[in-house]
């Protein structure tokens, strides 16, 4: 009988130490990913290239840098671009473009955390391109602020997204889900408008039209881009 009332205590005791473990909080380990990828362009009948890089932690960020693994190149500095410095990246400016094609292989992001902690991950670029984007046809109706958008198919497009901005790759104010089709129309009572957005009458937006290929068919989670392709149109609100 002493031997069963000593087991129940001992099963009872452990039974409370675990539940206050479990109950204590932990500090989350810092950790983060890093992805670089190819943004096609086409100029003329010529397709253009510029690296592009993205970055997230779990933590607040003071810096990124990412290595290319050609030994000549600069690292690349990355910005933040939200409010809580969680994500950053570097998109390129039209002189970064070139009708030679960014270097394949390793890329190493290095993570820096506003308590100063360091982490280093890695992403390879692999040799596939995407075929650059091409409106065909693009319309803009004030009355009922309603787009109707057409554009090329691209064989090797895992996806594509429409987004309206306040200037190129800026604030983003409509997002379309993800679109199989080569034709999209939304207006000013569609879904997926951000919260509490608020156009001003006269004022000029951006439209884009984004198609992405992703590293391999599963790996289409948004952080695993291989190469995307951009096509805008400006409009006045």
């Amino acid at each position: 009988m002493k031997s069963l009332k000593f087991s129940l205590l001992l099963l009872i005791s452990i039974s409370i130490l675990s539940s206050c473990e479990t109950n204590e909080y932990e500090e989350p380990e810092f950790n983060g990913i890093g992805d670089v990828f190819v943004r096609c362009s086409k100029v003329g009948d010529e397709t253009h290239y510029a690296p592009a890089f993205h970055a997230f932690a779990n933590e607040n960020l003071s810096e990124v840098l990412v290595e290319s693994p050609v030994a000549e190149i600069p690292n690349y500095e990355l910005s933040d671009y939200t409010v809580d410095k969680r994500w950053f990246r570097l998109l390129p400016e039209t002189a970064d473009y070139s009708t030679t094609d960014i270097a394949n292989g390793i890329y190493k992001f290095e993570l820096v955390s506003v308590g100063q902690e360091t982490i280093r991950v890695q992403d390879k670029l692999l040799d596939s391109r995407i075929e650059a984007m091409e409106i065909t046809d693009f319309t803009y109706k004030k009355e009922g602020h309603t787009f109707t958008i057409l554009w090329n198919e691209l064989d090797n497009a895992d996806t594509y997204v429409v987004e309206l901005m306040t200037e190129k790759d800026g604030k983003v104010l409509y997002i379309s889900d993800r679109i199989a089709a080569t034709e999209y129309e939304f207006n000013e009572n569609s879904k997926n408008w951000n919260y509490g957005v608020q156009l001003a009458v006269g004022t000029t937006y951006w439209v884009g039209v984004f198609a992405y290929e992703f590293e391999s068919a599963t790996a289409n989670n948004g952080s695993d881009i291989n190469s995307e392709t951009v096509e805008y149109r400006e409009i006045v609100w």
